[in-house]
């Protein structure tokens, strides 16, 4: 993940945001040991056909 932080500092890149579930408490908790953290926004969007109901089992994220 460095690396990649380095390379994307040395294209002008400012920030990297993620797009995790409140649900996939261990992503966050993974995300959070490399250093990022929650910001206070809130993510829209619109359903457009019906998703099949979500499950950890099957390996959603």
């Amino acid at each position: 993940m460095a690396h990649v932080e380095t390379l994307l500092c040395e294209q002008g890149c400012p920030k990297i945001n993620l797009l995790v579930r409140t649900t996939n408490q261990s992503v966050i908790a993974f995300y959070q040991r490399l250093g990022f953290s929650c910001d206070d926004v809130v993510s829209m969007g619109k359903r457009l056909t019906v998703d099949e109901p979500f499950s950890n089992a099957t390996g959603g994220a």
